[in-house]
């Protein structure tokens, strides 16, 4: 994984270990472990059963967009709490724009009723 500032290289290891290269300075090296933690902890979870997307889509119109041409996962953007969620069809989510973890798994309960109707047989 690599970013552009502090211009940094990264290896990350399924241990969780993390070695940063190329950095300047070890405060640089600090600074760019702390963005690939970042990144890498974004919050992810998966409901274990495929998800009908298209039927998703036509029935939360208002909140969804799908255009599978372009990407993959369904993009639902949740008004409260301010969430916006990527539905895969394998039953992998993941939630941004959270500004607490409530908010996450508040989002999470919410949708997850919906997904179930959707489920596919």
């Amino acid at each position: 994984m690599r970013i552009r500032d502090p211009k940094t290289t990264a290896l990350i290891f399924a241990s969780g270990k993390m070695v940063v290269t190329s950095a300047k300075s070890e405060d640089d090296s600090r600074l760019a472990s702390r963005k690939y933690a970042r990144t890498v902890q974004k919050p992810s979870c998966n409901v274990k059963f495929p998800i009908r997307l298209e039927g998703l889509a036509c029935s939360h119109g208002q909140f969804s967009s799908y255009e599978p041409e372009l990407f993959p996962g369904l993009i639902y953007r949740m008004i409260k709490p301010k969430v916006v969620l990527l539905i895969f069809v394998s039953g992998k989510i993941v939630l941004t724009g959270a500004k607490v973890c409530e908010e996450i798994y508040t989002a999470f309960n919410t949708i997850y009723t919906v997904l179930c109707e959707f489920r596919k047989p």
